[in-house]
């Protein structure tokens, strides 16, 4: 099958509706004023909500914006509404290619998404490569809906045939603390939050140190709970014991200086810097009062090992037969951060460990991905950049006819990170950021 669809916002949000029809309307209803509703609630849910399902909430608001305002125009374009635009519309092409039994199992899929803590990720990884494919001039098939075989996506042009299988890695796969399970019990401990302006406590961090995981029992979550507001009152340098944890409380001063951090990206920084990579923190902390928490796990993170077991997966499902990708969407990373060089060294490594394995023989590349919004457009991609690490046995001869073989510009790459991604800046220089209050006073004065 060839899928084709315009892409102009005007035409592109013809396709909402039939979208949404092919789940369901009250069922999609339902869904998305869950959402929009625990969107709504305190900054931390609402963040959670925001990372995992920020394609629900997307194509929520363009879907009642067309309905309020008869419909969508070119300044609504962005990044998210492109991108949920284009995931909706290649649906519809999707299910309008499919047979009758393809189109079952299609939309039974897109029914349990919106009961899933995952929502549209998987499917989309699955939709977005077959539109990619198919924009370049592969005829493909979707074996796995039509239930023909066990991987996703079946390409052919010129005689080149070859296999995609899908696999989406979530965000908290190797953790030790989840995200969900972390910003739950931030959002149970918002009223001990102190806000920013009040002066009923001096800045402070309350460290909780887990002997290993973070548990997702609501009696432990309710220990640490109670833990935490207990310490919140009692002077720095006291210590709680519980059963699997401790909780500390210590100068905010110390390890984020003097100045409040207003910037969340530096802020995160700081945090790793200070209580080791793999921490959690949030802060409420400004010049006069406010807390910050920060939970960390003596036993490190290990993102490896789901990777690597995803890989394996993969390779089983797909055909040995003809060449074969692997496709790993993480939920976790933003596009930008692929083409970080720790990143990339990473996932190389990850890919040539697997590469080494008998199973492996047959898979031409792994393909890396975010499953973020992007507007940058590559040769390989028409939606997300991706990190492409070839098979060291396929030999450019091999490669003739196969995708996934254009590259992304490493200055484009760069210039991409290098506006996205914050530096550690030493004290004296972060007292010149624009963030920073003593910034905002010298301005001032400057003005007058």
């Amino acid at each position: 099958m060839q899928l084709q669809f315009d892409q102009d916002i005007g035409r592109l949000q013809g396709y909402l509706p039939r979208f949404v029809a092919m789940i369901g309307v009250k069922a999609w209803d339902k869904r998305a004023a869950a959402l929009v509703q625990q969107a709504r609630g305190t900054a931390f849910q609402s963040y959670v909500i925001q990372r995992y399902h920020w394609l629900e909430l997307e194509i929520a608001h363009l879907r009642r914006w067309r309905r309020k305002a008869g419909g969508l125009s070119a300044r609504m374009e962005s990044a998210t509404s492109t991108s949920a635009l284009q995931f909706a519309a290649a649906c519809v092409e999707v299910d309008q290619n499919l047979t009758h039994r393809g189109r079952a199992e299609f939309r039974g899929r897109l029914r349990d998404a919106l009961k899933s803590d995952c929502g549209f990720a998987p499917i989309y990884l699955e939709v977005l490569h077959a539109i990619g494919l198919s924009s370049h001039g592969f005829d493909i098939d979707l074996p796995d809906l039509e239930k023909n075989a066990r991987f996703d996506v079946a390409g052919e042009r010129n005689g080149c045939v070859f296999a995609v299988e899908c696999k989406h890695v979530s965000a908290d796969a190797g953790r030790r603390i989840h995200q969900k399970d972390f910003y739950r019990i931030i959002d149970d401990l918002y009223d001990t939050l102190v806000p920013p302006g009040s002066t009923t406590a001096i800045p402070a961090v309350i460290l909780v140190t887990l002997d290993d995981r973070l548990s997702a029992a609501d009696s432990a979550r309710r220990d640490l709970v109670r833990a935490i507001r207990q310490i919140s009152v009692e002077p720095l340098g006291s210590k709680v014991r519980g059963t699997s944890f401790e909780v500390s409380k210590v100068s905010y001063a110390e390890h984020f200086g003097l100045e409040p951090i207003t910037d969340q990206k530096l802020f995160q920084e700081r945090a790793q810097k200070s209580f080791g990579a793999d921490c959690h923190a949030v802060t409420t902390a400004d010049r006069y009062a406010g807390l910050t928490i920060v939970m960390r796990s003596l036993v490190g993170d290990d993102h490896t090992k789901p990777q690597l077991d995803a890989l394996k997966a993969a390779a089983r499902q797909l055909p040995s037969d003809r060449p074969a990708f692997v496709a790993l969407q993480f939920d976790d990373l933003d596009f930008s951060e692929l083409f970080y060089p720790h990143v990339a060294e990473r996932l190389n490594v990850v890919a040539n460990y697997f590469f080494a394995t008998r199973e492996s023989c047959h898979i031409g590349a792994v393909l890396f991905s975010a499953y973020r919004p992007s507007m940058s457009v590559d040769p390989v991609n028409q939606w997300n950049p991706m990190v492409i690490c070839w098979n060291p046995a396929f030999n450019e001869e091999w490669k003739v006819g196969l995708p996934f073989q254009g590259t992304i510009d490493p200055d484009v790459a760069r210039s991409i990170s290098d506006a996205t991604r914050p530096r550690i800046a030493s004290a004296a220089e972060f007292n010149r950021l624009p963030s920073s209050a003593s910034f905002r006073r010298r301005a001032a004065r400057r003005r007058k």
